[in-house]
């Protein structure tokens, strides 16, 4: 049966609703609820494949709503690979905490739909932000993404989730709020230079860009940057992170820093291509670089004292989103490939790494990485996804992400900014630095508590490996792998607008 690229489209928007639906009635007994949302995710991923395979990188698809080129199918192809770990390794992370004794679930009982029904929808959300060709429309899906992803922060119920959830709230909305007002003096720009016809449509718009005014297409960035950049994570707006990564389950903390910042990240993509021809390099690159470095710098100090385990995640995502927006803001073009290539691989490792977190403070009974001691003896296999997780999201090889930011520092001494390109490795190696610390500790010493068991089952140790041989895979060997070389190119160049 051949599928036309509109009909893979609507088959990937439209089964994560119907199963969302469904799982919120709480009629399905545990067993069918957990391989119904596997097999809704694996038909998402089916027909995200022949999504990748059919689609034309030179003929990009268009409807009145819709719009997909390389650059959403590069997001989608991220979004839907976490999409279907998620849905093969909830079921393992649900039984674990409805079993023990001191799991939410198993103190509430019968949770299992309202969560999957809220995971699935945060999904299906994202992917609309990606396909949808209205800047408009992405506001309102970026807004519903903190919404929807608030309840699944809040999940457990405790007196700490709901004060992350409240900082989450409270600190994004007002991002969000700044990201409207700009997207308003966007669509002020677009009356007064150049008229009402097709409000908003971002494909329009950058068609049209040598009528924009130069001086209020610099003030709408400015909104634009603070605001998205607040959903995003970077310095000083990244409050509500840490707090947020900590508290929610652990299959949320995954979804949140691998797809859902990087969302926000292309929607900021979009609007500079709109508003670059105007405001020109310099000022977007300024703001992209000095904001990155400072992300990065902030986190490092926050890692090296810190004892939360999924927090000191929060803030080594804090350090690769940081990475990504100055990559951008080099605008060459080995840089802008590494920026998009950097999503994919900390998308895969950093589920991978959440995931781990989630199964040590099960294992362990603690989130504190001081009461941790003795993984390699008493959860080796926990503590050996734990290392290949750290020693990826690192940079170090053969995990993708050596490659992504050893391309994106490069990059750096290619766009003649050698000096920022020596503090960023600076700032990297603190990173480093802190991080072993506590993850070898965490290996070593002598057990203070003991341990549960090893609670790692086949399903979920296969997802995991999958993700971080993927990861190796599609860096290392990208110029064999055809399909996602070309892809990755043509995203780059959509990235760079007029500037490639």
């Amino acid at each position: 049966m051949n599928f036309s690229i509109s009909d893979l489209i609507y088959i990937i928007l439209l089964l994560p609703v119907i199963f969302s639906l469904v799982s919120a009635t709480n009629m399905l007994s545990r067993n069918v609820l957990h391989w119904l949302n596997r097999l809704t995710a694996t038909s998402v991923a089916a027909a995200l494949f022949l999504l990748v395979t059919a689609f034309d990188v030179n003929t990009p698809y268009g409807d009145e709503y819709l719009y997909l080129d390389a650059l959403s199918v590069w997001m989608l192809l991220i979004i839907g690979t976490l999409y279907l770990a998620f849905a093969w390794t909830s079921k393992a992370y649900l039984d674990r905490d409805t079993n023990k004794r001191y799991g939410y679930l198993r103190r509430f009982g019968r949770l299992e739909g309202r969560f999957y029904a809220l995971s699935h929808m945060f999904v299906w959300i994202m992917f609309v932000v990606v396909t949808v060709n209205n800047l408009g429309l992405m506001w309102v899906a970026i807004e519903a993404t903190t919404l929807v992803s608030a309840l699944l922060v809040a999940f457990k119920f405790t007196r700490t989730s709901l004060e992350a959830t409240w900082k989450y709230v409270m600190v994004c909305t007002v991002g969000i709020c700044l990201a409207l007002l700009g997207t308003i003096l966007v669509y002020y720009i677009q009356l007064t230079n150049i008229g009402p016809a097709n409000p908003l449509n971002w494909l329009y718009l950058a068609q049209h860009v040598d009528s924009i005014d130069p001086a209020m297409a610099r003030f709408a960035f400015c909104f634009l940057f603070v605001g998205y950049g607040t959903k995003v994570g970077l310095a000083p707006m990244h409050a509500w992170l840490p707090d947020a990564h900590s508290e929610a389950p652990a299959l949320t903390s995954g979804l949140l820093s691998g797809s859902l910042c990087i969302c926000a990240i292309y929607v900021l993509i979009r609007n500079i291509i709109i508003l670059l021809p105007s405001i020109g390099v310099d000022f977007i690159s300024g703001l992209c670089l000095f904001f990155g470095l400072f992300t990065v710098a902030a986190a490092v100090p926050f890692v090296l004292v810190q004892r939360d385990v999924k927090r000191m995640l929060a803030y080594s995502s804090m350090e690769n989103f940081g990475l990504m927006v100055a990559g951008l803001g080099l605008f060459v073009p080995m840089a802008a490939q590494a920026m998009l290539l950097h999503m994919f691989n900390h998308a895969l490792v950093k589920y991978s790494l959440f995931y781990t977190a989630g199964t040590i403070m099960e294992e362990f009974g603690t989130k504190n990485m001081m009461r941790i001691h003795g993984m390699m003896t008493q959860t080796p296999r926990t503590a050996l996804f734990w290392l290949l997780g750290i020693v990826g999201i690192l940079g170090m090889p053969p995990i993708g992400v050596f490659f992504s930011k050893f391309y994106i520092i490069f990059g750096f001494f290619q766009a003649e900014h050698p000096w920022l390109g020596i503090l960023m490795l600076l700032l990297l190696a603190g990173m480093l630095i802190g991080i072993l610390y506590h993850v070898m500790r965490m290996f070593g010493g002598q057990a203070k508590r003991k341990s549960s068991g090893e609670l790692f089952g086949f399903v979920d140790s296969a997802v995991l490996a999958w993700l971080l041989l993927f990861s190796c895979v599609a860096s290392a060997g990208l110029s064999e792998i055809a399909v996602l070389n070309n892809l990755l190119a043509h995203a780059a160049q959509i990235v760079l607008g007029g500037v490639y």
